[in-house]
């Protein structure tokens, strides 16, 4: 028995290495494998980063209906409230330049969406005077033709964050994200 172990051992030692065969198959699973986890391994990330607006974007509906209840009348600018901007990595926020005391807009363009796996998001707040109550939304696009990109949204002043605020729309008192544009109100 101790005479085949050390003939299997002599054996093994005169072998150098892997054949070609061996490295092949072994390079086609690495790359089979890197294929099947690369697209779900970018979606991740992009959630990740689509995080940074949809956290802004809920904070600025809380900082509008704050600003409101102070002034009766909503931010046009991101320099009136008192939110910390001006790091964001993947986004530009802007708040509506035509903000006014029935309704708040919120905008949030992805920079290079198609790159870095993000989409445009939009939010608003709105006031039933009548009530004495707000209505909050954020929308994020679904429309992949546009690489997530929501029409009628664009920053128009970095420095004083103002924009054009389009995909949330007034219907009466309350804010809605506006089917049409390819939105999904975030929950």
């Amino acid at each position: 028995m101790t005479h085949l172990i050390l003939k299997h051992l002599i054996r093994k030692k005169q072998d150098k290495g892997f054949t070609l065969i061996e490295l092949l198959v072994v390079v086609i699973i690495i790359g089979i494998l890197a294929s099947i986890l690369f697209p779900q391994t970018m979606n991740y990330i992009g959630r990740a980063r689509e995080s940074e607006a949809k956290g802004t974007m809920g904070t600025l509906n809380r900082a509008q209906q704050t600003f409101f209840n102070e002034k009766r009348i909503f931010a046009t600018g991101t320099e009136q409230l008192e939110v910390p901007m001006g790091n964001e990595k993947y986004y530009t926020i802007f708040l509506g330049e035509k903000n006014d005391d029935t309704q708040g807009l919120q905008g949030a363009v992805g920079k290079e969406n198609g790159r870095n796996a993000t989409r445009d998001y939009a939010a608003g707040v709105g006031y039933d005077p009548d009530e004495r109550t707000f209505s909050t939304v954020v929308c994020r696009s679904t429309d992949k033709a546009s690489e997530y990109g929501i029409d009628g949204l664009a920053s128009t002043d970095t420095n004083l964050g103002t924009g054009k605020v389009g995909g949330v729309i007034l219907n009466g008192t309350t804010v809605e994200c506006d089917d049409f544009l390819l939105l999904e109100t975030v929950k």
